[in-house]
């Protein structure tokens, strides 16, 4: 984060000045006590779990040179208010809401960065391959920031924004949602040159009841990228083919299965890599791309797309993807001594997600086993033993060996399957002694795949170890 004014700081969140010397300046922003440097300003965030106001003494003594808090008085743990005896060194600025004006602060300090394209995702599956594909292009011209891990919320994507300089040309930000509103919210703050939804799927039904719910929280995001920016759109989503009705900004399109200005033709899936050649008006390129399945094609396309907004050629755009190296936990690979496949990608789930990740593994290991390892996909709602159930049924449809379940809502994916080796396990331990006994060969591949909460990524490095083990 480059130096700001503490005065800029009060402005941008319009916030009640305590205490403290508003003409001094800062270098960081912080809301975690533990991780506090000298000279940045403190954000006492308040948590499900904790209260960022119970550290507020403790980022004082480690050098803050700003609090932003929210409670009239500030206390020690045992109940003090030492407000007074702050040094006047250190600004103490009150507002109503802290969480609030974290946003407010990353808004105004994006606002800097006038000559850095930043690219805003968001879908319901693919943002986080689609920004690292995304990252693998920029790369080519010039420095480029992304948001890291899961830091695509409220709190996460304020605290990347903090990240940019001006030596900064390109950056690609996540946008999550799991709230009504969310996607409003972290637009406003974002403003980006380029809106991407990936797709619209069967993620966080618990708030957002139906795809069609879904879609109307992710399609706000077209209303906050900048008039002079453009919109990305999936036209294989029967949802975002329509989103022409509703934008303003320039399109561009992609598809594999429809019309649109940037496609794909000529795929063809192998076990390490896809092949497969891009089009966009009269030109294309041959493409040998590091990942599984065909959604990641997809994902090649959303990328391309953008990249092609920001005046990327196609040979720029090759260069990024063949050199892209996929996520942890996204079609993640290992193989034992003796040839047997594990595959994880248990870094997130949902019912569109889950037939995709089958469908990859499917179409890239040709006259192999397919056993599947799934746990329960989260955050579905009232109709979850229907989507678990509905897996099942499409499970059935498949060429699967054997099916190993755990956790209570895939109970309802096992009632829907007629396959002999179908297998469930209530909890993790359970699992794994039945994964044991699994005579697993040289032509055996394992699809590891559920919510992220299922830590099915632990089973998937134990299993592998029982197999290196097994063949020794």
């Amino acid at each position: 984060m480059e130096t700001f004014y503490l005065k800029d700081l009060m402005r941008a969140i319009s916030g009640k000045f305590v205490k403290g010397n508003p003409g001094f300046s800062a270098n960081g922003v912080s809301i975690d006590s533990r991780t506090i440097k000298k000279g940045e300003v403190y954000f006492a965030i308040r948590g499900a779990r904790y209260d960022g106001h119970d550290f507020i003494k403790e980022v004082i003594d480690k050098g803050a040179a700003a609090v932003v808090c929210s409670k009239d008085k500030i206390e020690t743990e045992s109940g003090k208010d030492f407000t007074k005896s702050i040094p006047d060194s250190v600004l103490i600025i009150k507002t109503n809401d802290t969480l609030i004006s974290l946003g407010e602060f990353a808004k105004s300090y994006r606002t800097k960065f006038k000559n850095i394209k930043i690219a805003g995702i968001t879908g319901s599956n693919g943002k986080t391959t689609t920004k690292e594909i995304l990252v693998s292009i920029f790369n080519r011209k010039g420095r480029t920031l992304s948001s890291k891990g899961n830091f695509n919320n409220r709190i996460g994507l304020p605290l990347s924004i903090f990240n940019l300089t001006s030596d900064i040309e390109y950056a690609v930000f996540e946008m999550g949602t799991s709230l009504r509103g969310e996607i409003k919210i972290l637009s406003d703050i974002l403003k980006p040159d380029a809106g991407i939804i990936t797709n619209v799927g069967f993620s966080h039904l618990e708030t957002f009841i139906s795809p069609e719910g879904v879609f109307e929280e992710k399609k706000v995001l077209f209303d906050n990228v900048k008039e002079t920016g453009f919109i990305v759109i999936n036209n294989d989503d029967e949802f975002l083919r329509t989103a022409p009705r509703y934008v303003s900004r320039k399109i561009i399109a992609f598809a594999l299965d429809d019309a649109a200005d940037v496609c794909a033709k000529n795929i063809k899936l192998y076990s390490d890599k896809i092949d497969f050649e891009i089009f966009y008006k009269k030109t294309s390129v041959k493409i040998t791309m590091p990942a599984k399945g065909r959604f990641n094609v997809s994902n090649a396309l959303v990328a391309a797309a953008c990249a092609i907004g920001f005046g990327f050629s196609l040979d720029e755009i090759k260069c990024g993807i063949e050199s892209f190296m996929p996520p942890k936990m996204r079609m993640e690979t290992l193989k034992t001594r003796t040839d047997v496949v594990l595959i994880n990608d248990a870094y997130n789930a949902n019912p569109s997600s889950v037939r995709k990740a089958i469908q990859a593994v499917l179409q890239s290991y040709g006259g192999k086993k397919i056993n599947l390892v799934l746990g329960d996909m989260l955050e579905l709602g009232d109709k979850s033993a229907d989507y678990h159930f509905e897996l099942g049924k499409f499970i059935n449809a498949q060429n699967i060996n054997s099916v190993h379940l755990f956790g209570e809502m895939s109970f309802y994916t096992k009632e829907a399957l007629n396959n002999e080796n179908v297998f469930h396990s209530k909890n993790s331990d359970a699992l794994l002694a039945q994964l044991r006994q699994i005579p697993a060969g040289g032509d055996c591949v394992f699809l590891f795949k559920a919510s992220r909460g299922m830590k099915l990524e632990e089973i998937y490095a134990e299993f592998y170890s029982i197999l290196e083990q097994r063949n020794k």
